[in-house]
């Protein structure tokens, strides 16, 4: 049921791609003795993306399927490399699957964690590669240049999942190196080539355009410092005017809190005993927040939030009198991964 769940999201995505990316199509080399005017400013223009990237050959490789007639789009090149990201995720993501499945009967824990570690990755890598899809989609090249900040933020994690699917392989052990090699050979070293293409190319965007002759305002874009979106209040300047107000409500020495949906306290006194049982009873189709309230307490428990359960506020009665603590450590054989005291599941 899972694999399947896995392959229907990859489906979904590349379906989403092709609607994004309608102007990239495979270039049939005739193999004429000159190419038209068209192919050569085409050709010229991928090397001149590629030639700072960190593997110029995969890079052309990559952008020379780019439609000559759409060479002169700056957005087309971005577009393509986006879609060799994609490509190389959902590949991943299916063989992360296929693997979990292949060994899911080894009696070898720390590979079972290891690959299941994978999967939860992957579809995180998923879920960055899609914000990118949807950025470009929806934009145009202005936009885009304009938030490349996030545009790096969600390929460098994308990067950043790779990797740490592969550190949570121990090498020499329970078969664990075979399989990280396997992992890393097939699926995962193209996508973190890919992804460092396409970071490259973000982050030189400036650059890039100006070759491109368009008229732009091409100043470099930054992320503002944190100090600069926070407004007069103390809130960050993106919050809603009702997560405003849910918060005003535990400010200053007689606020109580916002009134929440569920208590959590060990005495009884409240709905439940556990964090846990109180995140379980997140309503389906919820529309605003889910907001859980933590009596005083110490609570051994270790949490994990499914994504979809995204909206839940949870505050308690302060850093010394509701605590959430664990003993997890890699010493005892647990992957770092399972060691947080909070977390996201995958799905």
């Amino acid at each position: 049921m899972l694999k399947g769940k896995v392959l229907i999201s990859g489906v979904s995505l590349i379906l989403v791609v092709g609607v994004v990316i309608g102007v990239v199509v495979i270039v049939k080399n005739n193999n004429g003795p000159t190419e038209s005017p068209e192919v050569q400013a085409h050709q010229k223009q991928v090397k001149a993306i590629c030639q700072d990237t960190e593997d110029p050959k995969l890079c052309y490789d990559t952008l020379k399927k780019v439609k000559p007639a759409n060479g002169t789009d700056p957005k087309a090149y971005i577009a393509a490399s986006v879609q060799s990201i994609a490509e190389s995720v959902i590949k991943s993501v299916n063989m992360s699957d296929r693997l979990v499945v292949e060994h899911g009967k080894d009696d070898k824990k720390g590979l079972k964690m290891a690959l299941d570690d994978c999967k939860d990755l992957m579809e995180f890598a998923m879920d960055s590669i899609e914000a990118s899809i949807n950025m470009v989609q929806n934009n145009n090249i202005q936009a885009v240049h304009d938030q490349s900040p996030d545009f790096r933020n969600w390929l460098s994690a994308i990067i950043s999942y790779q990797e740490s699917c592969m550190d949570g392989f121990e090498d020499g052990k329970d078969g664990e190196e075979k399989v990280k090699e396997q992992m890393h050979t097939e699926s995962l070293d193209v996508m973190g080539r890919l992804t460092g293409i396409a970071l490259d190319i973000v982050t030189d965007m400036t650059k890039i355009l100006q070759e491109f002759d368009l008229k732009l305002d091409l100043k470099p874009a930054s992320r503002r410092l944190l100090a600069e979106e926070i407004d007069d209040e103390g809130f960050p300047t993106w919050f809603s005017a009702t997560d405003r107000h849910l918060l005003a409500k535990g400010k200053g020495k007689t606020g109580q809190g916002p009134k929440p949906n569920v208590v959590v306290a060990q005495d009884g006194s409240g709905q439940f005993k556990t964090i846990k049982e109180a995140i379980d009873s997140y309503p389906k189709d919820l529309k605003g927040r889910y907001i859980i309230y933590v009596k005083a307490g110490v609570y051994d428990e270790y949490i994990l939030i499914p994504k979809k359960s995204a909206n839940i506020l949870m505050y308690g009665d302060g850093p010394a009198k509701t605590i959430v603590t664990g003993r997890k450590c890699f010493r005892d054989g647990i992957k770092t991964m399972h060691t947080a005291t909070f977390g996201i599941k995958s799905v």
